[in-house]
């Protein structure tokens, strides 16, 4: 016998309601084909990273000597300089009474002369500017200049500086000494020429005049008669 499909009391078969485990399921499949459409898209690329930042290596600091490290040859330099100052301030008298008293403790030395007394006298002679006190300044470091003992080395750095000064500044005085008697006899020469040109017009001046004299007192000759 036929199964018939039972009807609703307006005659009419009624449908059957899927049940609610295969809703889930229909859902459930739906939901994967949507993340499988997803998944299948590439992800954006990502973007390119930055170059690197060039390195900067500081340059190493400078080797300095330790502050209470000084060479005596720095000593000598720094004393100089110091009594060069006190030099250049002192009025003529005074750096006369301080080559005098230089000088004297140069002679009273009983061994060989003292290089900071050398120094001494020969930058004090040297600001006199006078052509003896230089030559006397030169004789005074020559022998320190050329000396060979190590206990000298620290001050012959600045006794050949002062050397050099010296005989430069005695070339240059000798420069002006040839120039200023080259100016002198120029001076003469120019005043015996003028003295010459000057007697020359005189005697021009005293034969202009004789004749000019002669000619105005001398008679007229009459034409002979015909």
């Amino acid at each position: 016998m036929p199964h018939s499909s039972p009807q609703n009391s307006f005659g009419l078969p009624s449908r059957r309601i899927a049940p609610p485990a295969h809703a889930a399921a229909v859902a459930l499949a739906v939901l994967c084909s949507a993340c499988s459409v997803f998944q299948s898209a590439p992800p954006p690329a990502p973007p390119p990273a930055p170059p690197p930042a060039p390195v900067v290596v500081p340059a190493p600091p400078p080797v300095l000597p330790p502050p209470d490290l000084v060479l005596p040859a720095d000593q000598v330099a720094r004393r100089l300089l110091s009594y060069h100052e006190q030099l250049r301030l002192m009025s003529p008298v005074d750096l006369a009474s301080e080559i005098a008293h230089l000088g004297a403790a140069l002679s009273l030395a009983d061994s060989a002369s003292p290089p900071d007394v050398v120094l001494d006298l020969a930058l004090a002679l040297a600001q006199q500017h006078n052509s003896g006190d230089l030559a006397r300044a030169a004789g005074l470091l020559e022998p320190l200049t050329q000396a060979s003992r190590a206990d000298l080395q620290p001050w012959q750095a600045m006794a050949r500086l002062l050397a050099d000064r010296i005989a430069e500044q005695r070339r240059l005085d000798d420069l002006v000494d040839r120039q200023s008697n080259q100016l002198r006899e120029t001076q003469r020469t120019i005043q015996q020429l003028t003295e010459k040109l000057e007697a020359l017009k005189a005697i021009e001046r005293s034969m202009i005049k004789r004749t000019g004299s002669g000619a105005v007192g001398e008679p007229a000759t009459a034409s002979p008669a015909r």
